[in-house]
C-alpha cells in the first residue's frame, strides 16, 4: 500500500513540473489536489521543489510578453503601394496582436499557478510542518522564508513561528513571522523601526487581553495605518466599539482597565461616530501617514475637468494630513515625474508649499504607462528582488486613473494588477485605486489583491 501511494506521489509531482513547464492551470490544479491529499512530509518536499522552478517560469513568461509587444510595435506600418501588400501588413499586424493576447493569457496561467502552490503549501497534512519548518531554518532566501512562514501560519504551527520571530533578523522575514501567528511578545516589536514590522505585531497581539493596557499606551505614538490595526485589535479583543482616537481608548481604560485585567469588565455597546477621525481621497479613508499617491496625467485626463477634480482632492487631502506625516507623489502618462527622490518627505510648511508648487507645475502627456508608475511607487516601500525594506516609504499607496494602460512592459489590465501584487505581497502597502468614467478592471482587482479599497467616480 505504501509503494502504491509512494508511486501516486511521484507522479503527481512529475504532473505538476509538467504542468509548470507548460503553463497549464488546471493540470496544476489537480496534481496539487493529489499532492494535498497525500503523505504531508513527502508532498511538503514536492512542493518545495515547485517553487523556484514557478518562479523562474513566471521571469520567462513576463519576458515573453515583452517581447510580444515589442515585435508588434516594430510591425512594418509603412504606406503600402497597392491592395496586395497592404493585406499583407493588416494580416501580419493581426498575427503580432494575437500573439500578445497569447503571451498574456499563458502568463495570467503561471501567475494563478504560483497563487495555487502557495495555497496548496498551507493546505499540508500536518506531518508537513517538520519538513517546512527544517527548510525555513535552513535556506538563505527571504521570499523562500516569508512563503514558508505563511504556510505556516496556515497550518497554525505557532512553536515553528515563534522560533524565527526570535530568530530572524531581516525587515520582511520578521514582518511575515509576526503576522502569521498571534503572539504574546509582539509587544516587544511595536517600537520596531521598520513600520512593516510594527504592522507584524499589531496583527500578533490580535487574539492577547493582555496586550490591551500597551496598545492603548503606544495609540498616540503609532503611525495611522499601524494605529489603526491597533484600533481593529482593541475593538475585538475589548468587545468595544470606540472612535478610532487615541484619547477615547485612554480615557476608556482609565476608568475600565481594572475590571479588564480582573476579568470582569462588562463591555457597553458603543456607536462609532460615523467618519469619526476620518482623513479621505475621493470618499476612501485614509488611515495612513506615509502616503504615495500616483496620479494619471495622460491626455484623456483633460476632459471633464477629471485632472482639475483630481488635483483639487489631493491638495485638499495634503493641507489635511498632518505635520510628521511622509509623502510622495508620482504623476504617469508615457513616463513618470516624481515630487521627492526620496522614498518620502516629511510634512512640513516648506513641504506642503514644495508639493503644491509640484502638482502646479505638471503637464499632461499622451500614453498611459500604469505599470511603470506601480513599479516606482513599490521602489519607494522596498525592493521587490531583494526584499530590503525602506525605512522612510509608504505603507499606503493611492493610485488614480481615468483609462487603460497602453504603454509599457505590461498592458493587460488582469496581469498588471495580478504581477504588482505579487510582487508587492512581502513588502506590505495597501493599494487603494480610483478609476475615472469607467470601471477599471487593473485598479479594481489591485485593490482587492492588496487590501484596499476600489472607487469609481
Amino acid at each position: 500500500m505504501e509503494t502504491l501511494l509512494l508511486s501516486l506521489l511521484l507522479v503527481s509531482q512529475d504532473r505538476l513540473a509538467d504542468a509548470i513547464r507548460d503553463t497549464k492551470l488546471k493540470e496544476a490544479e489537480a496534481a496539487l489536489g493529489q499532492l494535498v491529499a497525500g503523505e504531508g512530509a513527502r508532498s511538503a518536499r514536492s512542493l518545495l521543489m515547485s517553487l523556484p522552478r514557478v518562479r523562474e517560469r513566471l521571469a520567462q513568461l513576463l519576458l515573453a510578453t515583452v517581447r510580444a509587444r515589442a515585435a508588434y510595435d516594430n510591425t512594418d506600418t509603412s504606406f503600402a503601394f497597392n491592395i496586395e501588400e497592404e493585406k499583407l501588413k493588416q494580416r501580419t499586424l493581426a498575427q503580432a496582436k494575437e500573439r500578445i493576447a497569447e503571451a498574456c493569457r499563458v502568463a495570467l496561467e503561471g501567475e494563478k499557478i504560483y497563487a495555487a502552490i502557495l495555497t496548496a503549501l498551507g493546505s499540508l497534512k500536518p506531518e508537513a510542518i517538520p519538513i517546512l519548518a527544517g527548510e525555513l531554518h535552513r535556506t538563505a532566501s527571504w521570499q523562500l522564508k516569508c512563503e514558508l512562514l505563511e504556510a505556516l501560519g496556515a497550518m497554525g504551527a505557532k512553536a515553528d513561528i515563534h522560533v524565527a520571530i526570535e530568530s530572524e533578523k531581516e525587515p520582511v522575514v520578521l514582518a511575515a513571522a509576526l503576522g502569521a501567528s498571534t503572539y504574546e511578545k509582539g509587544l516587544d516589536f511595536l517600537k520596531h523601526p521598520q513600520w512593516q514590522v510594527r504592522l507584524g505585531a499589531v496583527r500578533a497581539l490580535r487574539e492577547s487581553p493582555k496586550a490591551v493596557g500597551p496598545l492603548v499606551e503606544l495609540l498616540p505614538e503609532m503611525d495611522l495605518r499601524v494605529r489603526n490595526g491597533a484600533f481593529a485589535d482593541l475593538g475585538q479583543l475589548t468587545n468595544t466599539e470606540l472612535p478610532p482616537d487615541p484619547a477615547a481608548w485612554k480615557d476608556w481604560w482609565k476608568a475600565n482597565g481594572e475590571d479588564f485585567a480582573a476579568g470582569r469588565y462588562n463591555p457597553q455597546e458603543r456607536k462609532q461616530p460615523k467618519g469619526a477621525g476620518r482623513t479621505t481621497f475621493y470618499d476612501i479613508p485614509v488611515f495612513s501617514s506615509r502616503v504615495c499617491f500616483v496620479i494619471d496625467r495622460s491626455g484623456s485626463m483633460r476632459q471633464q475637468n477629471r485632472f482639475v477634480n483630481a488635483v483639487r482632492e489631493l491638495k485638499r487631502l495634503i493641507e489635511m494630513l498632518p505635520d510628521g506625516a511622509r509623502i510622495n507623489l508620482v504623476f504617469f502618462g508615457a513616463t513618470t515625474t516624481c515630487f521627492a527622490a526620496s522614498p518620502t518627505r516629511v510634512l512640513d510648511r516648506e513641504t506642503r508649499r514644495d508639493a503644491l508648487q509640484f502638482i502646479d507645475r505638471v503637464g499632461f502627456e499622451s500614453g498611459t504607462d500604469l505599470y511603470a508608475a506601480l513599479e516606482k511607487a513599490l521602489t519607494y516601500v522596498g525592493s521587490p528582488e531583494s526584499g530590503r525594506l525602506r525605512e522612510d516609504g509608504p505603507d499606503t499607496i493611492i493610485v488614480l486613473s481615468d483609462g487603460e494602460a497602453n504603454l509599457g512592459r505590461l498592458v493587460d489590465e488582469e496581469l498588471v494588477a495580478r504581477v504588482i501584487a505579487r510582487r508587492a505581497h512581502y513588502l506590505r502597502p495597501v493599494i487603494h485605486t480610483v478609476a475615472l468614467s469607467n470601471d477599471s478592471k487593473s485598479l479594481r482587482l489591485l485593490a482587492e489583491f492588496t487590501g484596499g479599497e476600489y472607487k469609481i467616480k
